[in-house]
């Protein structure tokens, strides 16, 4: 029973790792380098989100995040 478990455990972790770099394609606050800091409501108007999504390295950034999760 322990083996069915970890196996299950393991490929929970990969589906949820994959979901996770398939998912949202637009730039959210959770996606700002700022985003533990800010206290801001999200806005479309946000000085630091636009420099942001025209630096385009906010996906890299998640892509980096989903995967340090294992």
């Amino acid at each position: 029973m322990r083996a069915t478990n970890a196996v299950h455990g393991v490929f929970s972790k990969l589906a949820s790792t994959m979901a996770a770099l398939r998912r949202r394609s637009n730039f959210i606050c959770e996606d700002c380098e700022r985003s533990a800091r800010c206290g801001l409501p999200p806005s479309d108007r946000c000085i630091v989100r636009a420099a942001q999504i025209a630096r385009g390295d906010w996906k890299l950034r998640r892509r980096a995040r989903a995967l340090s999760r294992w």
